[in-house]
């Protein structure tokens, strides 16, 4: 049973995340932005990981940090020892005039490259810049290198082909092929 379980608090807001690795892309989510909540959907489905993601408190940066620590915190205890993991994954996901592409290693050496921009400071009830901000701390916390480009026209469209690709990429990635650690130093 690959699951995790995790909280986090950033100032003055807390974060909870149940996750199962082996779902279906159920999700019971409650962030605190409706638009956030649908992109937590797409990552969701597109991973065919089950989550249940609740934020509350504080000032949205706060939310979306203490969420992006907590599904990270989640994501690495679902992993385990990583053993048998593909590891790498990758995906491209157009929507209509976005493209996003999303590569990733579950390498235990945290890192985010995010090239692209948003054209406005809101998407729907999302700060933009709280897109970076989730996925800087999910990155973090899984321990995860993550390169992300996007581009595009309409920025709901750049968001959401984002999270639709992480999702496409972390299913590849926690697919399970054997019953060793794919490195050369045998540890991830």
């Amino acid at each position: 049973m690959r699951k995790g379980k995790s909280e986090s608090e950033v100032g003055g807001a807390r974060a909870s995340v149940e996750l199962d690795l082996e779902g279906k892309g159920d999700v019971d989510l409650d962030s605190g932005s409706g638009f956030l909540d649908h992109m937590l959907h797409a990552l969701a489905r597109m991973s065919e990981i089950d989550l249940l993601a609740k934020a509350e408190g504080g000032i949205s940066p706060q939310r979306s940090r203490a969420l992006g620590l907590a599904l990270g915190k989640g994501l690495a205890q679902a992993l385990g020892d990583k053993k048998g993991l593909r590891r790498y994954g990758w995906a491209a996901v157009p929507m209509d005039e976005a493209l996003a592409q999303a590569a990733l290693d579950l390498s235990g050496r945290p890192y985010l490259v995010m090239k692209g921009e948003f054209e406005n400071e809101i998407i729907g009830d999302l700060a933009s810049q709280d897109v970076k901000t989730i996925l800087l701390a999910l990155a973090e916390e899984a321990r995860l290198t993550l390169n992300m480009k996007f581009e595009g026209e309409n920025d709901h469209h750049k968001a959401e082909s984002i999270f639709k690709a992480l999702g496409l990429a972390l299913k590849e990635a926690k697919m399970v092929e054997g019953t060793e650690v794919l490195s050369t130093k045998g540890v991830l």
